[in-house]
């Protein structure tokens, strides 16, 4: 293979990845949610119960500001189911949107 085909080959290979990555993201959402949290062990609830779904993509509890920013797959879930596995959980919840770029950034 002469430099101009592999540079060709390169310049392709690294266009199919982006491509890849940015539609990979696409469908993420990221949403606050204000949720009583007393210690590690809450978040350890919330996040093992969490983590193992399919298209939850990252769980962030914070106990000092009480909240958890869960991000997920919008093909799979929304705010409304995800409020139902709190409750399955007895925690009462209320969620609060923010953006998934926001997300991505923290």
């Amino acid at each position: 293979m002469n430099t101009f085909n592999k540079n060709i080959l390169l310049l392709v290979v690294v266009l199919f990845s982006m491509a890849v990555s940015a539609n990979t993201n696409s469908d993420e959402v990221a949403t606050l949610y204000k949720v009583t949290l007393n210690c590690k062990s809450c978040v350890r609830k919330i996040e093992n119960h969490f983590l193992p779904m399919r298209g939850i993509k990252k769980v962030d509890c914070n106990i000092e500001n009480q909240t958890v920013q869960i991000t997920y797959s919008a093909k799979r879930w929304d705010s409304e189911k995800i409020v139902a596995q709190f409750k399955k959980l007895e925690l009462d919840v209320k969620p609060m949107e923010v953006a998934a770029s926001d997300a991505a950034d923290k």
